[in-house]
């Protein structure tokens, strides 16, 4: 895909100001499109109708300045007035949107006013930006905590709005590959983990708690823990820590060998792209986009249980030296198509009216 030139100005609204979400902004002002963002700042009920009130405010203002498109990252009750007002609104699903897991109380779909929004939303957006293709309809056959259909075309019945995937892209100059043969061991982020809470069990941290307890000679890692000092009771080989800056997370994903993610639900993780980036071999769970990122450079897990999670790390680890270092070279290749600047174009066509090459629908 050739690089898109032009500028325009959009409206970027989305709940909060996600690592993803700034990316976007600033990729698309890096190509001229002046951007204006709105977060919405509504993760408590109170706080709604505030967050739509200046909601109201900002598109008025975007409306007399001449902005008649707008781009929303997640379906939910930020996406009504867009739609509502007339607005050419794009509304890029991301995964939370896209599902229903009421056994760890995640998902959109499975509040019902969010779930009335959210089909309004869609019906009468321009068109749906799902980060992979499979959040329009996939089956959960890896956990007992939601439905086995799943999906928002199968939330929203009779659903005609075009759907055009456009994944995430990744910047693989910052995600490099340190090579080497001193990394060992396994790693996790699970950012806003605390122990029992609903990211606890949906990034598996309580599977990665039992493998860790099954394989003791192997050192194991959570990042991006909610309270380290919940886990204070966790198997001495598991170390949990909290948020770290790029270039720490990084020196972590270099330490070590092995990345899990195995989740009840996932979009496009961006932190399983930038471990294997960076030479991580992966370990994940059967769901959405997960297995068609891995291929065949890593394991995927069919069950949500410890015991296959466990066989698959000590799969991986069991490897010979050259074979892992073949298979990160594969993992790392797998990821470099998924460029920012692949993102970026497919943003702004989509925004300018024009077709988003190499995209698919």
């Amino acid at each position: 895909m050739g690089e898109v030139k032009g500028g325009g100005a959009i409206a970027y609204i989305a709940p909060e100001a996600y690592a993803f979400v700034t990316k976007d902004i600033v990729g698309l002002r890096s190509a001229g499109m002046h951007v204006h963002p709105f977060l919405f700042h509504a993760t408590q009920a109170w706080r709604l109708p505030f967050a739509l009130l200046r909601q109201w405010a900002f598109l008025h203002r975007m409306r007399s300045k001449g902005v008649r498109c707008v781009i929303a990252h997640f379906a939910g009750h930020h996406t009504v007035l867009p739609v509502l007002l007339g607005f050419e609104t794009h509304i890029v699903i991301a995964g939370a949107d896209a599902c229903s897991f009421p056994g760890i109380a995640y998902g959109s779909f499975r509040k019902p006013l969010m779930r009335r929004a959210m089909e309004f939303s869609m019906r009468r957006a321009r068109t749906l930006l799902p980060v992979h293709l499979s959040l329009a309809r996939f089956e959960n056959t890896f956990s007992d905590l939601g439905p086995r259909e799943q999906g928002y075309a199968h939330f929203v019945d009779s659903l005609r709005t075009t759907s055009i995937a456009v994944p995430y892209g990744f910047n693989a100059s910052i995600w490099v590959d340190a090579h080497g043969d001193e990394r060992a061991g396994a790693v996790c982020i699970a950012m806003g983990a605390a122990n029992g809470n609903a990211i606890h069990y949906r990034k598996g941290v309580d599977l990665i708690i039992a493998a860790a307890e099954a394989l003791p000679e192997l050192r194991f890692t959570i990042i991006g823990a909610l309270d380290t000092k919940s886990y204070a009771s966790a198997p001495p080989n598991l170390t949990v820590m909290g948020r770290m800056s790029q270039p720490e997370l990084r020196a972590m994903l270099h330490a070590h060998s092995i990345y899990l993610q195995p989740s009840v639900m996932e979009g496009f993780p961006n932190a399983l792209c930038e471990a294997m980036l960076c030479g991580c071999l992966p370990v994940v769970s059967a769901m959405t986009s997960m297995p068609e990122i891995v291929g065949a450079t890593g394991v995927v897990i069919k069950q949500r249980n410890s015991a296959e999670l466990t066989s698959a790390i000590a799969k991986l680890d069991s490897l010979h030296q050259e074979q892992k270092a073949t298979m990160r070279e594969r993992a790392r290749e797998r990821i470099l198509g998924f460029t920012e600047q692949r993102r970026t174009d497919a943003l702004m066509r989509i925004a300018q009216g024009r077709p988003a090459e190499g995209m698919g629908e």
